[in-house]
């Protein structure tokens, strides 16, 4: 029986380092833009390849397959740069820079890197220019749709702005002149919701999780240790994928919360007790959640000068979600088990049996669809 505790506890452990050389995910493309006397100035840094294959990062997250955009990643500056000319006079157009009036977008050069490791995204430097009208004191940015997400910055001013755009998403009005800067505040504001709107309703295999900790047994003091770990493995598992030290591709990512969410599962059914290797295995469900929720947060978009507050807000409105969740859960089964041991153990057991029931079928799913 040992032997199988010790394989529970280091299966998440083993699933973390087995993902740890995979490679990250193509960043939002970055918008910088400044002004030069009566010129206005927009640097995009993108997945030029990406953008010419007509993907949306947004739907289709692994595209390292697809063989046009195989075919682009191979070519030389020399032979994609008449590829990104021809395609920037069309998509100009939908890149919408309003000053107050439509601004008339040229294209000016771009820097393609050298082709380099073909697996590895290439980020090439595309500038555009137009003409400021007189007086013209702000800027309107409206990033077009199918492009994912984008990071827009200010530069050359005091206080620029820096945010970033979904796609179809409008940027609040600009000062040219600088002093529009997100406070750290103003970025927990932010990112709150979007962690609220991750878990709730599309956060299936973290509350899957988390229910794995309510049923343990059904207390309050070992639920709140329980979420406290895992609160913590969340955090810090997020920082580490959002500053680049670690990274999951998401099929493997879906399959390790799976058997992570299983591992709890069934140590619910072996040892309904808390233990110091309890916690440890719910710290490591934590941090594989955190990983996990780096990918929806890269597709959202993070602001570079503003890493650490959007990622405490991120997770804080991911937490918030998990917490009402393990309460409401908590509440109802206590109240249909009363002040009975025997009906809390048994609402334990059988939950506990469904949720592992639920996990066997995710991690069976691609071999079932296949």
């Amino acid at each position: 029986m040992s032997g199988i505790f010790r394989f529970l506890l280091i299966l998440p452990v083993f699933l973390v380092l087995s993902a740890w050389p995979a490679k990250a995910q193509t960043p939002p493309t970055i918008v910088e833009f400044w002004t030069k006397t009566d010129t206005l100035f927009l640097e995009v840094t993108l997945n030029a390849e990406m953008f010419l294959a007509g993907i949306d990062p947004e739907t289709r997250q692994d595209f390292a397959d697809d063989a046009r955009y195989r075919e682009l990643r191979r070519r030389v500056s020399s032979e994609l740069e008449p590829e990104v000319r021809s395609f920037v006079k069309d998509w100009a157009e939908t890149l919408r820079v309003e000053l107050p009036g439509p601004a008339r977008l040229s294209y000016e050069g771009v820097r393609i890197p050298i082709v380099g490791d073909t697996d590895t995204p290439r980020l090439s430097k595309l500038l555009l220019a137009a003409p400021l009208p007189e007086g013209a004191s702000s800027l309107r940015l409206t990033w077009p749709e199918g492009h994912g997400p984008a990071v827009v910055k200010q530069q050359r001013v005091d206080a620029p702005y820096t945010g970033y755009l979904v796609a179809g998403e409008v940027s609040p009005l600009i000062p040219l002149q600088g002093g529009a800067a997100l406070s750290p505040q103003q970025v927990l504001q932010v990112f709150l919701p979007k962690g609220l709107s991750r878990i709730l309703p599309h956060g299936y295999h973290e509350i899957a999780i988390v229910l794995s900790l309510v049923f343990l047994t059904l207390s309050l003091r070992p639920l709140l240790a329980q979420m406290l770990f895992v609160s913590l493995g969340l955090i810090f598992g997020l920082a580490l994928s959002v500053y680049g030290a670690v990274a999951l591709p998401s099929a493997v990512a879906s399959q390790a919360l799976a058997a992570a969410t299983l591992v709890l599962a069934l140590w619910n059914l072996v040892l309904r007790r808390l233990t110091v290797f309890r916690l440890l295995a719910v710290f490591g469900a934590g941090l594989l959640c955190g990983i996990t929720l780096s990918t929806s947060l890269a597709r959202i978009g993070v602001p570079p000068d503003h890493l650490p507050p959007a990622i405490f807000g991120y997770a804080g409105g991911v937490l918030v979600a998990l917490y009402a969740i393990a309460a409401v859960s908590f509440v109802i089964s206590a109240l249909i088990a009363g002040a009975s041991e025997r009906m809390r153990g048994r609402i334990s057991v059988l939950a506990s049996i469904l949720i592992a029931g639920i996990a066997v079928y995710w991690l069976a799913e691609p071999l079932i669809l296949s």
